[in-house]
């Protein structure tokens, strides 16, 4: 069993590395103006008690990339598309928690701005015509998690319940679950996928998914019944873990899974039912075993070495790892 002084020694060894490429000027050094290798190192800093590394980094966050709460603006960034709200939420907790206010306050507004206004679900890509947005699983629990970090519980729960309708409407066991809907309503059905970044469904009981759409529901539920204490958002989580329970046994080693053992332990701690806490440490397992001995992560599956895979996106995988670490340690009774 992984202990939280284990996983807390690991996520600092993280953090150890990262910051060592911290500048005032560059950011994070050699890693460019890319927003991939930003949005999500504000959270782990905070949450790591990085706050010298987490002032500097929002600040260059704020010159280089912010524009009207949104942070996927830069024409030269090739990484800005497909997930734009998803990264603004992550980003608005990052801030929000730093004390950055201006910046998670712009943020949450475009979150909250592009909720639909009947479902509720999260459009992916801020700006585009009605007609042309996507809803997306993934980006409306990242949006639930940023909008409740800022103390927006209203819109954070018409979030939860775009996300509880999907679950109602595919009550599936095998086969197909799909992750977007159109703004009329109607689910996106085509299968599209880029690499290991973007997909449309997961196609449960078949190896090789992308799986980690079923932990961040299960985090935005579990965080809604802490906030609320309405058993609905608790009994939708137990309806992704059933879909957990019915996908191929690779979900236990593949690097999409990060976010499914932050989700079981979230759930663990909302519920203290031993069985997310068991399945939170067996996921987990896997990544802890295959971090470098300088803290960092590889993408395996989509790079053959840390030395070929680009620097922003390994401080993506790596200060996303360590997050989870410290929210383990913290969910778990360990």
């Amino acid at each position: 069993m992984l202990t939280a002084d284990k996983m807390l020694a690991r996520g600092q060894k993280s953090l150890d590395w990262a910051a060592g490429l911290v500048d005032a000027e560059e950011g994070f050094r050699g890693a460019g103006n890319i927003i991939n290798g930003y949005y999500k190192s504000l959270v782990a800093f905070t949450t790591g008690g990085r706050m010298r590394e987490a002032r500097i980094i929002a600040e260059f966050v704020d010159r280089t990339f912010l524009k009207d709460g949104d942070l996927n603006g830069r024409a030269d960034d090739p990484t800005t598309r497909g997930f734009s709200n998803y990264r603004n939420a992550w980003a608005a907790r990052g801030t929000h928690v730093l004390g950055r206010y201006d910046m998670s306050g712009a943020l949450a507004d475009t979150v909250e701005r592009n909720l639909h206004a009947g479902f509720g679900g999260l459009a992916a890509i801020p700006g585009l015509p009605e007609q042309q947005r996507e809803y997306c699983w993934g980006s409306t629990g990242s949006g639930i998690l940023g909008l409740m970090a800022a103390g927006r519980w209203d819109a954070a729960a018409r979030g939860g319940a775009f996300l509880v309708g999907m679950i109602e409407e595919q009550p599936v066991t095998t086969g197909k679950l799909y992750l977007r809907r159109r703004a009329d309503g109607t689910l996106i059905t085509s299968d599209t996928r880029e690499g290991l970044a973007l997909t449309y469904s997961i196609d449960i009981g078949t190896p090789g998914q992308i799986y980690w759409y079923l932990g961040i529901a299960m985090n935005s539920f579990a965080n809604l019944y802490l906030a609320t204490e309405d058993k609905k958002w608790i009994d939708a989580g137990y309806k992704v873990l059933e879909y957990f329970k019915n996908c191929a046994d690779d979900i236990y080693e593949i690097i999409s899974n990060g976010k499914v053992a932050w989700g079981l332990g979230a759930m663990y701690a909302a519920t203290k039912d031993p069985q997310f806490a068991k399945l939170a440490q067996d996921v987990w397992a896997w990544h802890y075993n295959i971090q470098s001995e300088d803290g960092r992560w590889l993408r395996v599956g989509q790079f053959d070495s840390l030395e070929e895979q680009p620097l922003h996106i390994t401080l993506d995988t790596t200060l996303e790892r360590a997050f989870y670490m410290f929210e383990l340690s913290r969910t778990l009774d360990v």
